[in-house]
This record gives C-alpha cells, structure tokens and sequence, in this order.
C-alpha cells in the first residue's frame, strides 16, 4: 500500500471514530487541528446529520438545508448533476440568498446539465483548473452550516455508490471551510 492510500486510511479513521464518539456522546464533535493547515486550534461542532449512500434518498437533507438557506450558500463540488440538489440551489438564488457554486475544470463535459441550468438560471459559477482534480464536496451555508463528505451531489452518488456526508452546525467550521473556499474561487475562473 502506497504512503498517499495509508494517509488516507488514517485521516477516515480518525474522522469516523470522533463521529462515532460524538454521536455516543450527544451530538457534539471537536476539530483538533492535525496540521499545519490550520493555526487556529480546534472548533465545536453541532452534528446535524450522518449519511450514508445505499439506499437512496440521503440527498433530500441536503435539499432541506439548501431550502432553509437564508443569506449565503458557497459550493464546492467535483461532480455534479443531482437536479434535485441543483434545483434547490437555483430556487435559494431566485429567493435572494447568495449563491455561488465553484466546480472542477473538467465540468464543462461531465457536469454539463447542471453547468447550462446554473448558466440559465443566472447562478454566479467558476470553474477551478488549478489542480488535477479539485476534488472538494462542500457546501458552506449561511456561515455556520457545513455539508462535506465523500458524497459528490451527483445521481451516482445518490443511487448507486457507496457514500457518506455529514450536516455540521458551527461557524468556526463555516469560516474556515469558508476562507478555503474563497482561495479557490481566487484563482478560478
């Protein structure tokens, strides 16, 4: 097994068990910073939500959050062509709450739909080619809603593959996810 995978396999672990033990004891998950990314030290989080993909149907809680929005929802996404999900972000825009939706380069082909109904709907959208892959699958909402997983918001994800996301409640979380997503967006077009 390569260094990179063996990473990998850690950073789930761990992410799982303070799920695990957050969910034991009362909905409440502290982020230690494990790294140097991060000089901020740690922030509480509320778990609003754990899912998991099969069955199908997970991603109606994350149609829900968007439905709730009330002044800002950031995307960052791989892969995306659930309608559902895009649907609620275009109804959010037409509502007035900000929206702004930051995907890989590469979705000019395989995220078309969804590219030409934001195009249409007039959504602030860019595309970010910086990377190999900009692989993030986030939203941040109203500043203290944080979706992430391994969940792309794509029909794959909600019928077919094996996925999880986590609904988290907390602003710290918000503004850091936040100040990442805006260093995307910088150097996206």
């Amino acid at each position: 097994m390569s260094k990179k995978w063996i990473s990998l396999f850690f950073i789930v672990c761990v992410v799982l068990s303070q799920i695990l033990v957050a969910l034991k004891g009362g909905e409440t998950v502290s982020t230690a910073s494990a790294d140097n990314n991060s000089a901020r030290g740690s922030s509480q989080a509320e778990v609003l939500g754990v899912y998991f993909t099969p069955p199908a149907g997970a991603a109606q809680a994350i149609v829900k959050a968007i439905d709730a929005s009330q002044s800002e929802i950031l995307v960052q996404a791989y892969g995306f062509t659930h309608n559902a999900i895009a649907q609620a972000i275009i109804r959010a825009h037409q509502r007035g709450v900000r929206v702004s939706v930051l995907l890989d380069k590469k979705s000019d082909h395989t995220n078309r739909y969804v590219v030409d109904l934001f195009d249409n709907a007039q959504v602030s959208m860019r595309q970010d080619g910086k990377h190999a892959i900009a692989h993030n699958k986030v939203m941040v909402i109203d500043e203290n809603i944080v979706i992430t997983g391994s969940f792309n918001f794509t029909n794959s994800a909600e019928t077919r593959n094996a996925e999880n996301f986590l609904i988290l409640k907390s602003s710290s979380l918000a503004t850091r996810y936040k100040e990442e997503w805006n260093k995307h967006w910088a150097h996206s077009s």
